[in-house]
Order: structure tokens, then sequence, then C-alpha cells
């Protein structure tokens, strides 16, 4: 991407920076679709006495 930019091949680099740009978002949603508390209990606080 850095070499479209310098070579100033506009078209190059919007299509390098939006596939970066989908790559980024398709990692992070596939990470939140990760079950990391499944040993972990939710349940309400109690209040303090």
């Amino acid at each position: 991407m850095l070499d479209a930019i310098a070579a100033k091949n506009v078209e190059l680099a919007d299509e390098l920076a939006h596939a970066h740009t989908r790559q980024f978002q398709d990692t992070f949603i596939n990470f939140m679709r990760e079950n990391y508390t499944t040993d972990v209990t939710l349940a309400p606080l109690k209040a303090a006495e």
C-alpha cells in the first residue's frame, strides 16, 4: 500500500486500503464471535451487608 501511495497510484492504494480494512474487520468480528466466558458464572451482585 505504501508503495502504491509513493507511486501516486490512487486506484491501487485505494484497493489495498480497502482490502486491509476488510481483513481487520473480518478478524475482529471473528474474534468477537468466540466465546471465552464458558467457565464464568454471571449473576447479580449481592448488596454489601
